[in-house]
Order: structure tokens, then sequence, then C-alpha cells
């Protein structure tokens, strides 16, 4: 058995390894005489046909059974010897092999590089943030206008306001396919309707016709409108006012607080909040510090990983959509993974059954049935081997937090979700 590298593939092993005929041709006898206990051949009883029948009809199969369990029984033995750590499957070319003659065969395989991981001498910025009494008020004032409702009033309508209407269209006077509507309710300002209707109905009032021009755009989705110019006739039915709901116990009620207490639910809200912050902190950090890995580690990469990566991305619609260089993206998240992997090797971290089970369960709070979820998750491998591997990367951020320098930065809650206020924005 012979090793070799090639220069221009450092990562790639050639396992080189000649078998004695002898050994092949042992190897089929065994088998052929294993097949002919059982063999049922017509005109013999099972087992009882003579070896020269059981050569003719099993002797190719045999020799291939023999030579995937030599190729398979040689490559591992190298990759044990040599201590190689393959990235995937071999790549097996038969260079000569027959009854009466060695087997030759190359191995062809790609191996983890040998790198010790690198971490800068740099500092990474952690944003932290207390949470007021203003960020509940906002969050609350969120919650409400998530809850609106519409009251009708006797004025012109506005944006913002939910207006009733009938409209027909027709262009160049025949009637649109689907261009008549009845009641249909729709909320100024919130782009439902096309740009014209919606300016039509700025200043109606219920009762009130109005005839406009309409311009759709050359790409409609509907393609026999795109392009056209149509005039719709609009009819108000009614013009409804945005109300709030008042923050009060049957407001509370609504979002499951037991009694209707406010001032439970003021508390709720700062807790998320405050948790949502140590959340963002910790992912800012993260990020930090990843961007310091992938800069500062530069092993040779394996080329199946990178393609298999590729290929992950190629099939992400929100990494295809953005147009960057998925190939660019590609190796760099290999080498993330390569050094991510490293240290995890080489500092011996592992993932308790309880840290699992606590980063599952974390991940459950944002469902409504946590236990549904934590439960698929324990019954699904792949989505175990998934949280597996996110407390591991928690691991290794935090034993790389230890070799940088952390400096605490105090912003705002709003500053910290990247929701700053124009003063405050000014103020940085």
């Amino acid at each position: 058995m012979q090793i070799s590298t090639p220069e221009a593939a450092p990562l790639e092993r050639h396992i080189h390894v000649t078998i004695p005929a002898s050994e092949v041709e042992s190897g089929v006898s065994q088998r052929l005489r294993n097949k002919a206990r059982s063999a049922r051949l017509p005109g013999f009883r099972p087992g009882k046909a003579p070896m020269v029948l059981i050569e003719r009809h099993y002797g190719s199969d045999a020799l291939m059974e023999t030579f995937d369990h030599l190729i398979n029984e040689r490559y591992s033995q190298a990759v044990r010897d040599e201590s190689l750590r393959p990235v995937g499957r071999p790549e097996v070319q038969v260079e000569k092999g027959g009854r009466g003659e060695d087997l030759v065969f190359t191995a062809v395989v790609e191996v983890y590089p040998e790198f010790a991981p690198q971490m800068p001498d740099a500092t990474v910025i952690r944003k932290t943030a207390e949470v007021t009494d203003a960020d509940v008020d906002a969050t609350i004032d969120i919650m409400r206008q998530q809850r609106r409702f519409y009251v009708p009033v006797e004025r012109a309508a506005q944006n913002e306001d939910q207006v009733t209407v009938d409209f027909q269209g027709t262009i160049d006077g025949v009637p649109m396919a689907g261009g008549e509507v009845t009641d249909y309710p729709v909320v100024l300002g919130s782009g439902r309707l096309l740009p014209g209707i919606e300016q039509g109905l700025l200043g109606m009032s219920a009762g009130e016709d109005r005839a406009v021009a309409v311009q759709f755009p050359a790409e409609y989705h509907v393609p026999e409108f795109a392009g056209q110019a149509a005039q719709f006739h609009l009819q108000v039915k009614e013009v409804a006012a945005p109300q709030l709901p008042a923050v009060d116990a049957a407001f509370a009620l609504a979002l499951g607080i037991e009694d209707g207490d406010v001032a439970i639910l003021r508390q709720e809200v700062r807790e998320n909040l405050e948790r949502e912050a140590q959340r963002i902190s910790r992912g800012q950090v993260k990020a930090q510090i990843l961007e310091l890995v992938a800069e500062s580690n530069h092993p040779d990469l394996p080329r199946q990983m990178i393609g298999q990566e590729l290929e992950r991305l190629q099939k992400d619609a929100n990494a295809a959509a953005g147009g960057g260089d998925l190939e660019a993206l590609a190796k760099r998240r290999v080498v993330l993974g390569l050094v991510l992997s490293e240290i995890v090797r080489r500092e011996k971290l592992r993932a308790s059954t309880a840290e699992i089970t606590q980063i599952i369960r974390d991940m459950s709070e944002q469902y409504e049935d946590s236990e549904q979820f934590v439960n698929w998750y324990r019954n699904n491998p792949e989505q175990m081997e998934q949280a597996e591997a996110m407390v591991l990367e928690d691991k290794v951020v935090a034993w790389l937090l230890e070799r940088v320098t952390v400096t605490d930065e105090s912003v705002s809650f709003n500053q910290l979700i990247g929701r700053a206020s124009a003063a405050e924005a000014n103020a940085e």
C-alpha cells in the first residue's frame, strides 16, 4: 500500500493498493462455497449442484463481492494506520482485477486540514440595554395597534381609515374580467389596491361616487391588464376610523393575563423585552467573534465541502436572491465550520443532554404549544443533531470570548434592536 498527496491538491490522499491474486481467489472460492450450500438450480436439490455450475452462475457475483470486501477492508485499514480524517466517501478506481490476477486499485479521498485555530488580539463590543418604562409603553402600543378596530365616522376618508367600497373597472369602455367588486373593505395606505384607486378613495365620504383613471403597471401579475389604462367607478359605502383598545383589564385578559391585571401584563412585557435584549446582545457578540475567526484563519479548504455548501446556498432562495458571491460565502462558511470543529476536537468540548434539552426549551418559548415543539424536536434525529451543534457552537464562542478583550457599551433598547429614533441616531 502506498499513499501519496498531489502537489495541486494538498488535502487529497491517493491510496494505491495491490492485493495478490491468491487472496482474491481465496475470497471468491469462499463465497462460491457459501452460495453452493443454498443454491437452487434446475434439476438439483438445494445445495447439491456441482461447483462447475455454481461457478458458471455465480462466479461474476462472487468476484464483485470479493472486490468490494477487499477494497473496503484495505481502505479502512489505511485510514486507521495513517490516522486519516476523511471528509467524505472515497472515489475508487480499479486499475486491474480479475480471476487469476492481482487486484490493483486507487482510492482518492479528501481529508480535513491540520491547523491550529488562530484568534487575533482584538476587542469585541458588547452592547447592553436597560429596558425602561418607555420601552414597555412602546411595546404595549404596538400590541394595541395589532388589535385596532374600526368605528364608522361621518367625514371624508383619510389615510389609515377603513373604507368599504364597491368598484367597477373598464378598459376602453369594456368591463374588465373580475373588475367588479362589492362591499370591499380596505385600509387606506395599506397598498392592497392599485395606487390610483387608493388615491381616488382619499377624501370620499359614505354615499359618494367617483370615477378615477388608473394605469396598470407594466409588470402587473395579470398579463392581460399589464400596462393598460383603465377607468374605475368607485362607490363608498362606509368610512371607519381606527380605534385602539384601552389598556385595561379586558385588554390584559385578551392577552392571556389571568384576572386581567395590567401590572402583571407590564411585568411580562418587560421580562420579554429583557430576554430579547440579552438575545440580541449575545447574537451581536457572536457575529463579531465569527467574523474575527473567518478573517484570522486560512486553512486549506476541502473541495468537497465547498461544493456541498455552494449547493446548499444555491437551493436557498434567500441566499440566491441576495445577489452576492455565493462561492465566497460558501468558502467563508466552510472556514467557520472547520475552525469551530477543530476547537471542539482539540478542547474536547461536549454537549450534555441537559444542555441540549435547555436550548430546545428556550426555542420552544416562542411557540404557543411549547410541549408539542419539544416533542417534535426530540423525535427528529436531524433536529436533535442541530440542537447539539447549537450547544457546541455556543461553547466555542464562550471559549473564544475568553481570548479577546470585551468592552461593554450601554445603549438604549431601541438602539440595540436597530430601531433608534432620529434623535438617538444623530446623537451617535
